[in-house]
């Protein structure tokens, strides 16, 4: 279904796709070619990420499994708890372990986010519609864009049998769904970037920085599920960014961006090149950069 800027309503058939087929860690749909119903062709594709673009280079470390000894989360002695980085969700490979808590935990309450947020996704949608009486259960949506900037909405996963009748009536409808969790989704991203920090070093560090984010992850850890979570200032000082780049399945790369005033250079580590997080821990220094552009 597309959705154009005047928010009229056309269908047509998939010619070809990209996505988790090609790749684990390429989002579903991540591009798609349409033949409409007049014959045009239209291309679907991720939404372009907002903000300012930012120019890095690749530094010449490698992330090959480590087993730390202890969890890296909670300090759990001989933990046995295969921790995929990023999220095997999202297509992530087991770098190290963590203990069971720390694994499940943040599996079930964070890292679903994460990966809603990656997908560019929005569940647990309903529809209703003047044809159908009450709001009907209507699955996932991948949100996707044309080359116009229009939107498209693909519907993935079961859904009440109501919904094409709502859709194909031709009439205006109703969309309801719960609004994204922007600050769990930022605590599973910074959790990854933390794991594949303590792989490079190969050690868990004891740093008063990462004494205090290990500490602002056990308390989200620890947090109930219903519970409204805020971020802390150690937390929001940390960027999470979107690339627009081609997806890159399973790679990790910690990447160096070089202050405006050259003076004062930032490490990121990227993921799948689909997003970036900040370097959580204490400054590092004495890499060799290598000329290439992220």
């Amino acid at each position: 279904m597309e959705d154009d800027q005047a928010g009229n309503h056309a269908s047509g058939v998939i010619e070809s796709v990209f996505g988790k087929a090609d790749g684990r860690g390429v989002p579903e749909l991540s591009r798609a070619t349409f033949r409409m119903q007049d014959g045009s062709v239209m291309e679907a594709r991720m939404p372009r990420p907002g903000g300012d673009e930012t120019t890095c280079r690749a530094t010449p470390v490698t992330f090959e499994f480590m087993d730390l000894g202890t969890c890296p989360i909670c300090l759990t002695a001989s933990p046995s708890s295969r921790e995929h980085v990023p999220p095997h969700s999202i297509g992530g490979n087991v770098l190290t372990l963590t203990c069971e808590r720390c694994n499940n935990e943040f599996g079930s309450k964070f890292e679903p986010h994460l990966q809603g947020w990656y997908e560019n996704s929005i569940g647990k949608v309903k529809l209703s519609g003047a044809e159908v009486h009450g709001r009907r259960f209507a699955g996932e949506y991948l949100v996707r864009e044309n080359a116009a900037g229009g939107f498209i909405l693909f519907q993935q996963g079961s859904a009440d049998a109501a919904v094409d009748q709502i859709l194909q009536n031709g009439g205006s409808f109703e969309m309801t769904y719960p609004q994204a969790d922007t600050t769990r989704t930022h605590i599973a991203a910074v959790k990854t970037a933390y794991l594949a920090a303590c792989v490079t070093m190969r050690v868990v560090p004891n740093s008063p920085r990462a004494e205090a984010l290990r500490a602002e992850l056990l308390a989200a850890r620890d947090a109930p599920r219903s519970q409204r979570l805020t971020l802390s200032p150690l937390m929001k000082s940390i960027r999470v960014a979107r690339s627009a780049a081609e997806p890159a399945p399973s790679e990790i790369v910690l990447m160096f961006e070089q202050g405006t005033d050259q003076t004062s250079p930032r490490f990121v580590l990227s993921f799948n090149r689909v997003f970036a997080v900040d370097w959580p821990l204490e400054p590092i220094t004495g890499f060799h950069v290598l000329e290439r552009p992220a």
